[in-house]
């Protein structure tokens, strides 16, 4: 794909979700399949007529007045068809006029009711997360499928489910402020997932997605920064993403391949994001680690002031590690502890400790298991083993992790055949 088409799809993707907020808004939840159709219509005549024409000044109002414009065509066509009554929304009988250049605060506000709509009580989390990455984010099925560990028919099915119970939400209404709190957390983690894809892509041909990080760092701060949805939770998470994404520049090497926290310069970090993130951190943190997000924040904050990787401070982590897995128990906490505790003591207890765990089948078989195996044998010098797991652990992973995993395992041939 050349640069311009580049542009294009990313102007494209992420002007998506906002303008599902701002249509879903003006023509009811309702007729969310009727908007995603326009929307849909709009993208395809923007994506031909930019690549003839150019981006106009103002993608966001030009794809709004197109998408409006198909909107209303087909609701008139289902007028005539049907005969509906006079319940018909207002902005069917509205003036066809072009909305304004800039939609400004609005949209921002559009957004926020969307994603909080999107955390209905009465539909399962599971549910309301994929609803959100595919239409306000604008996933696709298997992207969603990867990130959350799940199969593509689950989402498919959780997302039907939510759909159904959305079109009785009206978003023109008003949350109560008893109800933001059941559903803060579920809008946290919709924006952390769509950090975490772009941080670390599940598909396509590059480990960062930088316009998914930036567009889950204003979503952040929109929900952070207002003074009706604020919380601590929010400006943990805040703080978090900003400080992985200062590491942005040394995750990856000149060919776009991974490179592990142990070989980053760390002097291709962001001073500027570490800035907003300890500060961010600090604000969230006056009443305590409160929240999941808290101590990830504050794990993420050792690595990313650690002066070098053997300076870390790898006990504080451990301890952190063990805290995060009470407060949010996941086997992958357990995992990350004992590669923690790996530095912070030795290999050996990391292994000890890994081999007293029953994780389930999907982490044990996956890569992540075996690869932690791998560097832990070949750590303790056992190469043989090492070069097994990693071997297992190579036809399993996904391209970018394959081609670290291949290098560690040449080494440890180089090592065994040097003996």
């Amino acid at each position: 794909m050349t640069e311009p088409h580049q542009t294009i799809e990313l102007v494209l993707r992420h002007e998506y979700g906002r303008l599902v907020a701002t249509l879903v808004r003006e023509f009811g939840t309702h007729r969310i399949s009727i908007v995603e159709d326009g929307l849909s219509q709009a993208l395809l005549e923007g994506t031909i007529a930019w690549r003839a024409r150019g981006i106009p000044p103002n993608a966001r109002a030009w794809l709004h007045r197109a998408a409006r414009h198909r909107i209303l065509d087909e609701l008139r066509r289902q007028r005539r068809l049907t005969a509906l009554d006079d319940s018909a929304p207002e902005a069917l009988e509205a003036d066809d006029a072009e909305p304004p250049a800039s939609l400004g605060d609005d949209m921002h506000d559009d957004e926020l009711r969307a994603l909080f709509a999107c955390a209905e009580p009465s539909i399962p989390l599971a549910s309301q997360i994929v609803f959100a990455l595919r239409t306000l984010c604008g996933f696709s099925t298997r992207e969603i499928a990867t990130r959350l560990v799940t199969s593509e028919e689950n989402v498919q099915k959780r997302w039907e489910r939510a759909r159904e119970r959305l079109r009785e939400v009206d978003l023109r209404l008003e949350l109560s402020e008893a109800e933001w709190p059941a559903r803060s957390d579920a809008v946290l983690r919709m924006i952390y997932v769509l950090f975490t894809e772009g941080y670390f892509a599940s598909s396509g041909d590059r480990v960062l997605r930088l316009e998914l990080c930036q567009e889950a760092l204003r979503l952040g701060r929109l929900v952070a920064e207002h003074p009706r949805y604020s919380s601590a939770s929010a400006l943990a998470l805040l703080a978090l993403m900003h400080l992985h994404h200062a590491r942005r520049d040394a995750r990856t090497d000149d060919e776009g391949l991974p490179v592990p926290i142990e070989e980053q310069d760390r002097r291709r970090y962001h001073r500027a994001d570490l800035a907003l993130g300890l500060r961010a951190l600090h604000a969230a943190a006056r009443d305590g680690l409160a929240s999941k997000y808290h101590v990830e924040a504050a794990i993420a904050a050792e690595h990313a002031f650690a002066p070098t990787f053997e300076d870390t401070r790898w006990a504080a982590i451990v301890a952190l590690y063990d805290r995060l897995a009470r407060m949010d128990p996941s086997p992958l906490h357990e995992l990350h502890a004992a590669i923690a505790l790996s530095y912070a003591e030795s290999p050996h207890a990391a292994l000890t400790k890994l081999d007293a765990q029953r994780p389930p089948t999907w982490l044990r078989e996956s890569h992540l298991w075996l690869a932690t195996y791998a560097d832990l044998h070949r750590r303790m010098s056992r190469v043989d083993d090492a070069i097994a797991y990693y071997e297992k652990a190579i036809a399993l992973a996904p391209p970018f992790e394959r081609a670290i995993l291949e290098r560690r395992l040449h080494a440890s041939l180089r090592a065994r055949d040097g003996r």
